[in-house]
């Protein structure tokens, strides 16, 4: 049976509350219905009976219906069809949704590329296969928080991990074989988070890295990431699960816990209890890490009757956050030594001027089983490997890059630099932007063509069409005249608001307006987000929030989070021609009205936001410090501390300076070990309207009392002239960083780019920076060419074997036996300190090491 009667009535009841939800999109999103056969039927009812708000605002049911017919096509044509049936074949390869991506139909394309590469194979062999193919079309570069459709990541022939994993569940789904992205909502060891891919072949899951092939299942660079996670799941969009270990459900969706896969697990429980002893019901239960400067909830959940919340996690520690009705507290658990920890809901003391100090743990991992494979085996591996980067190489290769871009763009003087950067940023996109500037319609506007492209990100270039372009540009450039020029460019002709796909939906948004509606709004352009409010239901589902709605979709389903009613909200402003925008440091909404920017918040009154106080931070340590690394700001809000995306910014004479509103705050500092353990110092201050604040602050201290100094053996290898030399001709007397590094790797790739990002502390620190590849072709790693750029000092030698390396790794007791390896020596020949694998702040945390000048 394709479908249980239990799971069958489980959608038919949540469909008819979606569909009502729904009903201003009736005929769009539901009358396709008409069209289906039962099985048919019951599957697109699957989908809109847990679909995202977002959805239902952004596409209509003939996508849907696509989605749904090419399913159960293949189902019919793979020989494991007869497997897929229940929640295995709706939520892992009916489900069109892998993450927060834009939604678009590939499922087709996809098959006609893969099956006939996988025809004749088992499960097994065909995700082995089909993981070459994306490696073929995508490998990791770091981007921008927006995830990006699968189409596009093909685009742009690269992604970050959460874009690669995307593209791979995609592809497996689309012959049949169930996937789902794994992930961690951060790391308890260091500052990232990940994602991957799991798949069903033959009765298990398995895993893989994302456009990363292996020979073998079950391997991936991450495994001891993995293996020192506190939690690892997956997001299924809907409730039909089975036989899975599930943190936490709603009506609509699905968080599975799948970290015993990975990890040494145990259940914990939390029982919260108030002042008399009673068990408190719906608390809110957050389990945190430390991670980008800031204490992150890897999850919330809430009390039951008996005043308890359980959750699996791994052997580390824990800070446990508990609030209710504006009532916070929190203590710490370390997981390895208790599993129960009772907690008394009354305030934390917050008392400004008091200082806290917390050390977590995070748990020590275990060295992966590395999948023995014949030398056979290896060999066509590598041959698979490097032909799929030769077919990506080849389609990057067609890309208008450097040269290319400035010789197609030399006819746009005196914008031809500008031209030149967004023809590159387009990648496999080229077409569209060459489009938006050659456009006969409106070529007397190039300049205002490349300063609207300056607003977007990088990653807008490669997946927005010229149409689109046009029709923002042609509607804005109405209101030119009425702002100063910086006001107009930033407030009304840019086309990214937050992290939504960008579509032309200023034309699509005057209709719903007439002269008496738009003269009023531009009267009081508060009252937009009133009207807004009143004739936009809000959406509670809380696991869907951080997805995006298209302004247009939101306006005819008449339903969107307040995420989305705040795009919503802006979006009306631009088309009006009143400036307005999304606050980066905290998202509130802002509009420009008689020569300021207005800010307000949502809340009942949506009340306006007055920033009129002061809180400087003084740095009371020697520490360069760096936003959501070293430290982080949060506002006491409704029980919880949210941290404001503030920039890092210039600090002067040790000074840095944030214009903020009257309330509570806690500032952190981080200071992490190279083992991954945490010491961060928790400042409280309150601040008054039109006060200024100073604070010191500074890191927690680390003893360093354990130490190691371990000798290093003698490295021959070549320079780039093709040369003999050896390592300790190469170092100097102190300050020393040798890297050995696996060029192209996400690991390696993680640390040039952090050593780029760090530019300044390298060049103020000087220290002598040594880096070793595997291959002289490692020398041309787009990456390694940046980061010499950027650091013109760094010495590079090529030649190095894996095996001479070993010692390393075992006497600094590093569990990874992978790269990069990297040391720092501040005595000839003699390391100090040692780091290798996957190791997010690892490009600062050598500098940290290094002796002082």
């Amino acid at each position: 049976m394709l479908v249980s009667n239990e799971h069958r009535q489980i959608i038919e009841e949540r469909f008819v509350a979606v569909r009502e939800a729904a009903k201003h999109r009736e005929e769009e999103l539901f009358g396709v219905l008409t069209e289906c056969n039962e099985d048919e039927a019951i599957c697109l009812k699957y989908l809109y009976a847990f679909m995202p708000e977002q959805d239902l605002a952004n596409h209509d049911g003939a996508l849907f219906l696509k989605f749904v017919r090419q399913a159960l096509k293949v189902r019919q044509i793979v020989p494991w069809g007869d497997k897929l049936t229940g929640g295995l074949f709706l939520n892992y390869v009916l489900q069109y949704r892998m993450s927060n991506e834009y939604i678009e139909f590939y499922k087709d394309d996809f098959f006609e590329e893969l099956y006939p590469r996988i025809e004749g194979k088992s499960m097994q062999e065909a995700a082995l296969i089909i993981n070459y193919w994306c490696f073929e079309k995508a490998t990791y570069q770091t981007t921008d928080s927006r995830t990006t459709d699968p189409l596009t990541t093909i685009r742009n022939a690269y992604g970050r991990c959460g874009e690669e994993s995307v593209l791979g569940v995609a592809a497996f789904r689309s012959v049949g074989i169930p996937a789902r992205q794994a992930y961690t909502p951060r790391w308890a060891h260091c500052d990232d988070n990940h994602a991957w891919v799991e798949v069903w072949t033959d009765g298990e899951w398995h895993f893989l890295g994302a456009c990363e092939p292996e020979a073998t299942l079950d391997s991936g660079w991450f495994q001891l990431s993995a293996s020192r996670g506190m939690l690892i799941g997956s997001k299924v969009f809907a409730t039909t699960v089975e036989n899975e270990l599930i943190t936490r459900q709603t009506d609509s969706a699905t968080e599975v816990n799948t970290l015993d896969r990975y990890a040494a697990t145990k259940e914990i429980t939390i029982t919260v209890n108030d002042p008399a002893g009673n068990p408190v019901e719906g608390a809110k239960v957050r389990f945190e890490v430390v991670n980008y400067g800031e204490l992150f909830p890897l999850t919330e959940l809430e009390t039951n009757a008996l005043g308890q919340a359980k959750f699996t996690t791994g052997f580390g520690d824990l800070l446990i956050y508990v609030h209710k009705d504006g009532i916070a507290t929190y203590d710490q658990i370390d997981v390895r030594l208790e599993d129960h920890l009772t907690i008394v809901l009354t305030d934390k003391e917050r008392t400004p001027g008091l200082v806290e100090t917390i050390t977590l743990v995070p748990p020590k991992g275990a060295s992966p089983d590395e999948n023995a494979i014949d030398e056979e085996t290896k060999k066509r591996h590598e041959a698979r490997h490097q032909e799929a980067q030769s077919i990506r190489n080849a389609f990057a290769g067609t890309f208008f890059l450097g040269d290319k871009a400035r010789e197609w763009a030399k006819d746009f003087a005196p914008f031809e630099e500008g031209v030149a950067k967004h023809l590159e940023s387009a990648r496999g996109n080229y077409e569209e932007i060459q489009a938006f500037f050659t456009d006969e319609a409106t070529k007397d506007l190039l300049a205002y063509k490349v300063k609207m492209l300056d607003t977007m990100n990088t990653k807008d270039l490669s997946d927005t069409s010229c149409e689109t372009l046009k029709a923002h540009l042609q509607h804005a450039m109405q209101f030119k005249d009425n702002f100063e020029e910086t006001v107009f460019v930033k407030g009304i002709l840019a086309p990214r608001i937050a992290t939504e796909k960008i579509t032309p939906y200023r034309q699509g948004l005057e209709v719903f307006f007439d002269g008496a509606q738009v003269a009023s709004f531009k009267q009081n352009p508060r009252s937009i987000y009133d009207f807004v409010d009143e004739y936009i239901a809000t959406a509670t589902s809380a696991q869907n929030g951080y997805l995006c709605a298209l302004p247009v979709g939101v306006m005819k389903v008449r339903l969107g989070h307040v995420a989305s009613k705040k795009i919503l909200f802006v979006a009306i402003c631009r088309t009006l021609g009143i400036p307005a925008r999304l606050n980066k440091e905290n998202g509130n909404m802002s509009y420009f009205q008689d020569g300021t920017w207005v800010e307000i918040e949502v809340g009942v009154q949506q009340e306006e936001v007055v920033k009129n106080s002061t809180l400087t931070l003084k740095a009371e340590d020697e520490t360069v410090h760096e936003y959501m690394k070293t430290y982080t700001v949060g506002r006491y809000v409704n029980g919880v501390y949210r941290t404001l995306w503030l920039e890092t910014g210039d600090w002067a004479e040790g000074k840095m300076s944030y214009l903020v509103e009257a309330g509570e705050y806690r500032v952190i500092t981080v200071n992490r070990e190279a083992s991954g353990t945490v010491h961060a110092n928790l400042y409280y201050v309150a601040i008054k309207e039109n006060e200024t604040v100073e604070l010191g602050v500074k890191l927690a201290e680390v003893n360093s009392a354990h130490q190691k100094e371990i000798v290093v053996k003698e490295t021959n290898f070549m320079n780039t002239n093709g040369d003999i030399c050896e390592l300790s001709e190469v170092i100097e007397d102190t300050r020393n960083i040798v890297a050995f590094l696996d060029a192209g790797a996400e690991p390696t790739e993680h640390l040039l780019n952090e050593m780029i990002k760090a530019k300044e502390q390298y060049l103020e620190q000087k220290p002598n920076v040594v880096l070793v590849v595997e291959e002289t072709e490692d020398l041309e790693n787009p990456t390694l060419q940046k980061t010499l750029q950027a650091l013109p000092f760094i010495q590079v030698y090529v030649g190095y074997k894996k095996e001479d390396l070993v010692y390393l790794y075992e006497d600094f007791d590093i569990l990874d036996k992978k790269f990069p390896l990297a040391f720092v020596m501040n005595k000839p020949m003699i390391a100090s300190m040692a780091i290798a694998g996957y190791n997010v702040g690892i490009g600062t945390m050598l500098l940290k090491y290094l002796e002082s000048k």
